[in-house]
C-alpha cells in the first residue's frame, strides 16, 4: 500500500474537490447559459478553468469573470461562481463589476484620442493663467509645483507628489465630488517634488485629466468617453458605478467586502470608477493593441506615444505598465480586483473577481501563457 505524508494527502484532496468543483461548476454555468464559448475539451480549456476555480478556492473569492481574445477574435468569455454569495445569484458573462485602476487607461485612450484631434498636447500646463483649467479649482496663486503640473505628468504617474499609500487623497472628505475635492487637495496638500523628476503612482493626477476632458469637450467625462470611445468600439454597457449597494447597477456584481460601499466610489471616474464585463475590457484592448487584424480607434504613432513611458522610470507609459511588448493593469478596490493584459503574440485577456485577492495578476499571465488550443470562432 503506498502512503502518503499528510500534507501530500492534503495536496491530493484538495484536488480531487477542486476537480469536482469544476466539473459541477461548468454544468450549472452550462445548464443556465453563462457559457458563451463552446464547451471546452478535457485536455485544452479545461486547464484554463481550473487556474481559475484553483485561484477561487485559495483566495476564497466567490465568483470571477474572464474574457481572451487571440489575434482580435475573442474566443473565450466564461463566468464563475456567484456575483452574490448571500442571494446566490450566479455570474454570468454579461456581469459587470468595478475595474478600479483599469479606468486609467480608458482615461488614457480619451486623452490619446483628444490629442490626435489636435485639441491637446501631452507638454500643456494643467492650472494656472495658461493652463488648461485656468483658476478654475483651488485658490490662486499655485504653489510652484502644481503650476508646472502637465498632461503628461499626469498620464506617466510624474505628479510630484499625491502618492497612492495609506495617505492617498483621493480617500480624503468622502461628502465631496471629484471637483471640490481636487480644489481641497490643491489648497491643502502641497506637491512634494517638482513634477517630472520621480515616479510616484498617484489617483490624484488621473482625477484631475477627468477635468481637463471635461473642460476640453465641455461634456461630463463619461458621457465623452461613451460617446467618442466605447460607442464607436460597439460597448453600450460600461458605465461609473455608484457608491452603495443601493446604488448598484443592472447586472452588476456584489462587493464581498462592508467597506466596499462606504466611501465615494463614483467620484473617481477617471482614475478608478468604471463598471465592464471582461468581455467590454477585452473589447477595448483589440482595438488600442496596434494590431492589424482590428481596425484601432487610435493612429499608430498615438499608440506608440501611449506604451512608451515617457521619463526615466522604464515600467509605466501613459496609462499603461509596460514590460516589452505587453501591456498591462491592474485594479483593486474593496471587495473587488481587476487585471488586463495585451501580449505581443495578439493575445489580449481581461479577468475580475469580487472579492479581496492577491495575485489575479500572475493568474492572468498563466492562463494568457497557458499551453491550450483556443476556440477560432469569434464570440464578438
Amino acid at each position: 500500500m503506498i502512503m502518503f505524508s499528510t500534507n501530500k494527502l492534503k495536496s491530493r484532496v484538495g484536488v480531487m474537490i477542486m476537480s469536482f468543483v469544476l466539473i459541477v461548476g461548468l454544468v450549472a454555468c452550462s445548464e443556465e447559459g453563462l457559457v458563451k464559448a463552446p464547451p471546452p475539451s478535457d485536455n485544452e480549456l479545461l486547464k484554463v478553468d481550473d487556474l481559475v476555480y484553483r485561484y477561487m478556492s485559495d483566495q476564497e473569492v466567490p465568483g470571477a469573470t474572464l474574457a481572451v481574445s487571440l489575434d482580435g477574435k475573442l474566443v473565450y468569455a466564461r463566468a464563475y461562481g456567484f456575483a452574490d454569495n448571500e442571494t446566490g445569484r450566479r455570474m454570468t458573462v454579461d456581469t459587470r463589476s468595478r475595474i478600479s485602476s483599469i479606468s486609467k487607461g480608458i482615461t488614457s485612450i480619451a486623452i490619446m484620442k483628444l490629442m490626435e484631434e489636435g485639441k491637446i498636447d501631452l507638454d500643456d500646463k494643467i492650472f494656472g493663467e495658461d493652463g488648461i483649467l485656468g483658476t478654475d479649482f483651488g485658490t490662486p496663486p499655485y504653489q510652484e509645483n502644481v503650476a508646472a503640473l502637465t498632461v503628461k505628468h499626469c498620464l506617466s504617474h510624474h505628479v510630484g507628489g499625491w502618492p497612492n499609500n495609506s495617505s492617498d487623497p483621493t480617500g480624503l472628505r468622502n461628502e465631496l465630488g471629484a471637483p471640490e475635492l481636487i480644489s481641497y487637495i490643491i489648497d491643502n496638500i502641497n506637491l512634494s517634488n517638482p513634477p517630472g523628476t520621480s515616479y510616484a503612482y498617484s489617483n490624484v493626477g488621473f482625477m484631475i485629466l477627468g477635468r481637463v476632458i471635461e473642460k476640453i469637450t465641455q461634456k461630463s467625462y463619461e458621457q465623452y468617453v461613451q460617446e467618442e470611445i466605447l460607442g464607436p468600439m460597439g460597448i453600450t454597457d460600461m458605465e461609473i458605478g455608484g457608491n452603495t449597494l443601493e446604488e448598484q447597477k443592472p447586472n452588476e456584481s456584489r462587493y464581498h467586502n462592508s467597506s466596499a460601499y462606504t466611501r465615494n466610489f463614483a467620484r473617481r471616474d477617471a482614475n478608478g470608477g468604471w463598471i465592464a464585463t471582461a468581455s467590454d475590457l477585452v473589447r477595448v484592448l483589440v482595438h488600442v493593441d496596434g494590431f492589424s487584424t482590428v481596425p484601432d480607434i487610435l493612429d499608430e504613432g498615438t499608440i506608440q506615444t501611449m506604451t512608451t513611458p515617457p521619463f526615466d522610470y522604464p515600467n509605466y507609459a501613459l496609462g499603461f505598465y509596460v514590460n516589452g511588448s505587453t501591456w498591462y493593469h491592474g485594479g483593486s478596490y474593496s471587495g473587488s480586483r481587476s487585471h488586463w493584459i495585451r501580449t505581443g503574440s495578439g493575445m489580449c485577456a481581461a479577468i475580475m473577481v469580487n472579492g479581496d485577492a492577491t495575485g489575479l495578476d500572475d493568474l492572468l499571465e498563466d492562463i494568457v501563457a497557458a499551453s491550450v488550443e483556443w476556440p477560432t470562432e469569434d464570440l464578438f
